[in-house]
């Protein structure tokens, strides 16, 4: 099978044609050369079962238009087409409360929208904001799955002790303010996402940790990943790598590149290739388990031909967006691996 450094298509494998099971939701996507970097891993997806330009851009279409009270979200689509909020977005302020949304949602075209079940992600700021427009973060892999479980629970500071412990994994305060990892670690956040750059027209990812599945993120189109992958890597999943190396937990190893008693540069090219079809067979092997997962959808909103739904799959949790019967938006979630406890 020739591979080439972006995109290798493969023959679709029967379940992305069940829509009851984990692989139906990856169908039409192809597969990049996976990307390492210390703990963490990224295959890139390309592709997309629906059109492009069919949702507005996050970062472009999305803003923050107040929080009118603690918990408080009002949302506003700029775009004359549908704009699909990322599950549990958040926004930084400056002199102002920290919030995160529970669940993900779909704004018609020019939409505005109170949310009164957000977390407060700051415990002890005063005020709350007026016409503001920050460009978002998505809340870190091991608070999403507390996240999920307080989606409809109207109390603002439901995630002050997730986050607080989380903190202390980090070995900062003990406390609920969320933004003390980036005041912290921020230049390290950085190198993670110029490690993990996102590549020409990928439409997705799927991130592993030492070795083991942590989230699968598909996106409508590249125009939106394009605006989604930063928030996702530095706040996401960035904060694993930095939480592992605290914990001194034992590192696992990728496919190693053999240098030693090289004979040539056609040698070396040789054993390159060699490891790059080594990762792409893991890759391929780990998709493949995946796509077998049986799928469990939940229906939770629909505007005309979209509609958002809960979705579980093994120790998979998250929402995803689907038009009319294909899956547009996808995120979710390792449940059991490395998260605070519900």
């Amino acid at each position: 099978m020739k591979l080439d450094l972006w995109k290798n298509k493969v023959k679709a494998h029967p379940t992305q044609n069940d829509p009851h099971q984990l692989g139906y939701l990856l169908k039409d996507r192809t597969m990049g050369q996976p990307i390492r970097f210390g703990r963490l891993s990224m295959i890139p997806l390309f592709g997309a079962a629906i059109p492009a330009g069919n949702y507005a851009a996050p970062q472009t279409s999305l803003t923050l238009a107040k929080v009118t009270d603690y918990g408080k979200m009002v949302l506003v689509n700029k775009s004359k087409l549908p704009a699909i909020l990322p599950l549990h977005i958040g926004y930084f302020q400056q002199g102002a409360q920290n919030h995160a949304m529970c669940t993900s949602y779909i704004l018609k075209g020019e939409e505005q929208k109170e949310f009164k079940d957000a977390c407060c992600i700051q415990e002890a700021q005063g005020g709350y904001i007026k016409e503001q427009d920050d460009r978002f973060i998505v809340l870190p892999h091991p608070l999403r799955n507390a996240a999920l479980h307080l989606i409809g629970k109207e109390e603002y500071g439901k995630l002050w002790k997730h986050i607080s412990k989380f903190n202390t994994q980090l070995n900062l305060k003990e406390r609920g303010h969320l933004d003390e990892l980036k005041q912290a670690y921020q230049p390290e956040l950085l190198q993670t996402s110029y490690h993990l750059e996102p590549q020409v027209g990928q439409t997705g990812a799927i991130f592993l940790c030492e070795n083991e599945v942590l989230g699968i993120e598909l996106a409508p189109d590249a125009a939106f990943y394009a605006e989604l992958h930063m928030p996702l890597v530095i706040y996401g999943y960035a904060p694993l790598r930095l939480m592992l190396d605290i914990a001194d937990t034992p590192k696992t190893k990728g496919q190693q590149l053999d240098i030693h008693n090289l004979k040539d540069l056609n040698d070396l090219h040789a054993r390159y290739q060699t490891v790059k079809n080594d990762r792409m067979n893991t890759a391929k092997n780990t998709r493949a388990e995946l796509e077998k997962m049986s799928l469990d959808i939940q229906p939770i909103q629909e505007e005309g031909n979209h509609r958002l739904v809960g979705v579980k799959a093994g120790d998979f949790a998250g929402q995803a967006v689907y038009l009319k019967s294909e899956p547009a938006y996808v995120s979710m979630f390792n449940t059991q691996a490395w998260t605070i406890e519900v």
